[in-house]
């Protein structure tokens, strides 16, 4: 697939950046700015061609890094579904209405009524005069009400491009911003284990339209090719597929038992399904922008490309989700508009799209953001104008864990009984491959950080921390 140039309006953002006369009318003759969030699901940071992944073409996802700001040390608030996209869409960490998980029912549900006015993204830019639409996916706790969007509809596949589509072709004329998200599925459908688990072949596994399809498809594909032409496509597999120090079996639940018995052939059919599927979304990621192309819609718009977690590809020998790693916990966060650096890779801003995105979306709108939030305003850094706000660390957290995060070093506590504390070196080991919790030379550091971490709990009425116990109920295991 060739590059696909943005078609941008006179005074819009163009290859030459944005022009002095643009900038400087930018908010005072124009109306509020539309805002179009787009979200893949299960996207690791590494899964773009412009971070240097030759087994793979992104050409869409490119096409906005290249005209954006790329926030390249960008975590998710927790790296699973439900939770990361509570975060995303209220500013709130899910754990703060009792819930860090998957599972789901209607007395979890109601639990985040109390946040869902106050804080529901859709709600909150629908107050400040926006129309707030939602294709795709969207997997909230809050079910039916949608956190104050309207629902367009659309399958998280075909469905969801074919509603941009059609919403793109309705706005001309219309003046009122918008916020619009749309959401799609894969390369989530990695879950189901490129075909290599019993998951795939489970007839009960039925409960969204095309789950299968697109697997199915890429096997088809793998099996016309050559073996010099499959080998081509398959990148080197992770270099870390070690466990890391004192990790017990039951740190992720999500865990396939049959995982353990890859074979390297089996890695690397995982790798090249990953990938695959990666290019799949990317695709239907062009049917929007095509459909912002033909519109005109580009023009006083901010676009917000991320993925609400990542996968583990391998990594530690696990697959999927759920643990506090770098290869579920980082994913894309760029941001494309007018007034927002162009090409930019941001290699030392620390970030959490889960946090981070609401207050920077009503600060680059000017909307009132709901009150409290955990996170910043990224408007400076994405502009250069104004102050950033100081941060020293961001907290994480997972169905069974907290972490915290400074940049260099990972601080990791769990709900595990007999699971150690995780300290890492970011600089030292990037890929995490040793657990410094009891190495002599790091005992300040684990004092200093820990210290930081436990506070943050105990403010937030987290502590004690839950029993084994507790962890199996909550996530379904009992």
């Amino acid at each position: 697939m060739s590059r696909i140039s943005l078609k941008l309006p006179v005074g819009a953002l163009t290859v030459s950046g944005l022009t002095a006369a643009s900038m400087s009318s930018c908010g005072a003759q124009q109306q509020k700015p539309n805002v179009v969030i787009i979200m893949t699901d299960q996207q690791s940071f590494n899964m773009l061609a412009c971070e240097g992944n030759h087994a793979l073409t992104t050409p869409n996802m490119d096409r906005l890094a290249s005209n954006g700001y790329r926030f390249k040390r960008s975590y998710v608030a927790n790296p699973v579904s439900q939770p990361s996209r509570y975060a995303l869409f209220t500013g709130r960490f899910s754990s703060d209405v009792g819930i860090k998980d998957n599972t789901n029912n209607s007395a979890r549900a109601a639990s985040t009524h109390a946040y869902d006015e106050q804080c529901g993204m859709g709600y909150v830019f629908t107050r400040a005069g926006y129309d707030a639409v939602y294709a795709g996916k969207n997997h909230f706790y809050v079910g039916a009400n949608m956190l104050g969007f309207t629902n367009l509809g659309g399958d998280p596949y075909d469905g969801c491009a074919e509603a941009a589509e059609k919403f793109f072709s309705t706005r001309t004329g219309n003046t009122k911003p918008y916020l619009a998200v749309f959401s799609f599925m894969n390369p989530h459908d990695i879950c189901l284990g490129a075909g290599l688990t019993p998951r795939f072949y489970d007839p009960s596994v039925t409960y969204l339209k095309g789950l299968k399809d697109a697997t199915a498809h890429l096997l088809e594909v793998k099996n016309g090719l050559n073996k010099a032409e499959y080998d081509k496509q398959i990148p080197p597999l992770r270099p870390n597929m070690a466990p890391i120090d004192g990790q017990l079996p039951q740190l992720s639940v999500l865990n396939p038992p049959d995982a353990k018995n890859f074979t390297i052939d089996d890695w690397k059919q995982y790798t090249w399904m990953y990938h695959r599927l990666t290019e799949n979304v990317d695709a239907l990621i062009g049917r929007v922008l095509a459909a912002m192309d033909k519109a005109g819609a580009w023009d006083n718009t901010i676009v917000v490309f991320t993925s609400d977690h990542g996968d583990m590809q391998g990594s530690h020998g696990l697959l999927f989700k759920c643990v506090p790693f770098e290869e579920c916990q980082k994913v894309p966060f760029i941001f494309v508009g007018n007034g927002i650096k162009k090409n930019f890779a941001d290699n030392t801003t620390l970030v959490c799209n889960g946090s981070d995105l609401m207050p920077t979306l009503c600060d680059l709108t000017g909307v009132t953001p709901p009150s409290p939030l955990v996170g910043i305003s990224l408007k400076p850094y994405l502009t250069g104008q104004g102050t950033p706000q100081k941060r020293d660390y961001i907290i994480t957290e997972t169905y069974q864990s907290y972490q915290i995060t400074d940049g260099r070093y990972k601080y990791t506590v769990f709900e595990i009984p007999g699971n150690p504390d995780m300290l890492t070196d970011l600089q030292t080991d990037p890929l995490e491959l040793r657990n410094f919790i009891n190495d002599p030379a790091y005992a300040k550091v684990k004092a200093d950080i820990k210290g930081k971490l436990m506070t943050n709990l105990k403010e937030r009425g987290l502590l004690p921390l839950s029993t084994d116990k507790e962890v199996k109920k909550k996530t379904g295991q009992e």
